[in-house]
């Protein structure tokens, strides 16, 4: 669809677009927006680097992110030869269930090929390609080190947006929120005299710790991506780890429950050597490239932009200003991706450009497009949260998954199920599919435990073996 909308292009170029934000978010809408406007200016409050790099605006940049294979699909139709880009700078890739090590909290994922494509990189090194690319773009330029206080106009219209350096008001025709966690947009609203905006959170009080090492042979491990979910009520420590560019492997410590890891090195080891994979045996052969860093902001947060009687035109919001996902899940670019394709097929639809309410219109549809990230990644959050009924909600919840993950360690079908609707390449009801309901039913009128063998990702049977 994408790419067939790419060659149409969408009747007379609108005057001019703002994007506040210049992250993943901003760059793809950005990039959507040079399709049909004249002129699209990027403005962000950091002093962007001339390098892949971490940044103060991004502090999650430090730790592993993931993307999910319906994001990278858009990304590539969008920034064709993406990938190789990618590839040519050291980012490994394959066949999802041949490259990734789940450990579940019984069992392993199995080894085998699902048709689930999937690239791992640093957050910074795809941060930086996408800017690059969108920056040379004829009509898109970039003002950084400008911070947004406000947006004019009012209720019924926004016409630009107030910035703090000197007070000088940019006017555009549209205006992008892309400012991710820390957005500042249901106070602008209020401040046209919009109501109050509803959110609803859910936190599950994750904190992350991340390192990272240089991984060269013959030290680096069997997988390019490996993961120990925490699940609750009792799993409250896992990790994420993913070989980036340039050889070097990226280490997420996870801890739920306010059971969060240190940031001091010892502190690091010692939580590495708590969980239940030969983590802390792989990183004791590697030499670390950084100090350790620290991230808590990670509860799901969806704004309910949508739910207001009035929106104004000439004003959208997207990615992690309305819908931010517990990083656990790796849903937030693969999400903010899809929401920039579906701002691109609307314009497209409308040769005569975004007329009154299209942007309720909008918003109104990435409410119905982050519905069902949305539960994926809260349904087992929700189970942190302490009392009677969340105890009984949470013991169901915990058994359909142990034997939804049973099943998987030993049906590769299932298992192949389970990634196309995590990776949204199919829809949820892959999993209701007669053949993986059997699968699963069979599992739970099963006795006994799924093999929780180390040796298929591993090399060798002792989770706590050093080498």
């Amino acid at each position: 669809m994408v790419a067939r909308l790419l060659s149409q292009r969408s009747g007379p170029a609108r005057p001019r677009a703002l994007v506040v934000g210049a992250g993943i978010a901003g760059l793809l809408a950005a990039r959507v927006l040079a399709d049909g406007f004249s002129e699209v200016e990027i403005v962000e409050q950091d002093a962007l680097p001339t390098r892949p790099g971490p940044r103060p605006g991004v502090p999650q940049g430090h730790h592993v992110h993931g993307l999910t294979a319906r994001g990278a699909q858009v990304m590539e139709q969008f920034f064709p030869g993406l990938h190789d880009e990618l590839t040519e700078a050291g980012a490994p890739g394959g066949d999802f269930g041949q490259i990734v090590a789940f450990r579940f909290p019984t069992c392993w994922s199995p080894r085998a090929t699902t048709g689930i494509p999937l690239q791992t990189f640093s957050r910074p090194l795809l941060e930086a390609r996408l800017r690059e690319r969108v920056l040379g773009l004829r009509n898109v330029r970039v003002r950084s080190g400008v911070r947004v206080t406000g947006l004019t106009g009012g209720p019924g219209r926004v016409t630009g947006v107030r910035t703090r350096d000197t007070g000088t008001v940019l006017a555009a025709d549209l205006v992008v929120d892309a400012s991710g966690r820390a957005s500042r947009l249901p106070g602008w609203l209020t401040e046209l005299g919009l109501p109050a905006v509803a959110s609803t959170v859910v936190d599950a009080h994750v904190g992350y710790a991340s390192r990272l090492y240089a991984a060269p042979d013959p030290h680096a491990p069997p997988w390019a991506a490996a993961m120990e979910l925490v699940q609750a009520p009792h799993v409250r420590r896992g990790f994420m780890a993913t070989r980036v560019e340039d050889g070097r492997l990226l280490v997420t410590l996870q801890g739920a429950d306010d059971d969060h890891p240190p940031h001091d090195p010892d502190g690091f080891t010692a939580f590495a050597q708590s969980l239940r994979t030969p983590l802390a045996g792989l990183l004791a052969h590697l030499t670390p490239l950084s100090a350790v860093r620290r991230y808590a902001h990670c509860a799901n947060r969806r704004t309910h932009y949508h739910r207001l009687p009035v929106w104004p035109d000439g004003l959208i919001a997207l990615g992690d200003s309305v819908c931010a996902f517990n990083p656990l899940y790796g849903q937030g670019m693969g999400v903010a991706a899809m929401e920039a394709e579906l701002l691109h097929t609307m314009l497209a639809r409308l040769p005569a450009g975004p007329g009154h309410g299209f942007t309720r219109s909008y918003q109104q549809r990435v409410a119905a497009l982050t519905r069902r990230p949305w539960i994926m990644s809260t349904v087992q959050d929700r189970g942190w949260h302490l009392g009677p009924a969340a105890d009984r909600s949470t013991r169901v919840t915990n058994a359909v998954l142990t034997t939804v993950q049973r099943t998987m360690s030993t049906d590769p079908d299932v298992f192949r199920r389970f990634l196309a609707a995590m990776h949204m390449t199919e829809s949820s009801a892959v999993l209701l599919h007669p053949r993986a309901v059997l699968a699963v039913a069979s599992t739970a009128l099963r006795p006994g435990s799924a093999p929780d063998d180390a040796r298929l990702w591993w090399g060798h049977p002792d989770p706590r073996r050093p080498d």
